[in-house]
């Protein structure tokens, strides 16, 4: 899952940055395909397709 979200944030820095028309184009693309992956990994797990998941474990105490 960690390179999944790695090549999606290279997608959206290609869509943003790319040079040429047809390579922004590609890069969009893949971008979305990645975002739509992500959309449909999210909802099966349960997860909201907005923001983080709410964490619900309890708070670590750091003394010191």
């Amino acid at each position: 899952m960690n390179q999944f979200l790695f090549d999606h944030q290279l997608a959206a820095m290609k869509a943003d940055r790319s040079g040429t028309a047809e390579e922004r184009t590609e890069a969009a693309e893949q971008l979305g395909a990645r975002a739509e992956r992500i959309a449909g990994w999210r909802k099966a797990n349960g997860l909201s397709n907005r923001g983080w998941p709410r964490d619900e474990r309890p708070a670590v105490r750091r003394d010191g």
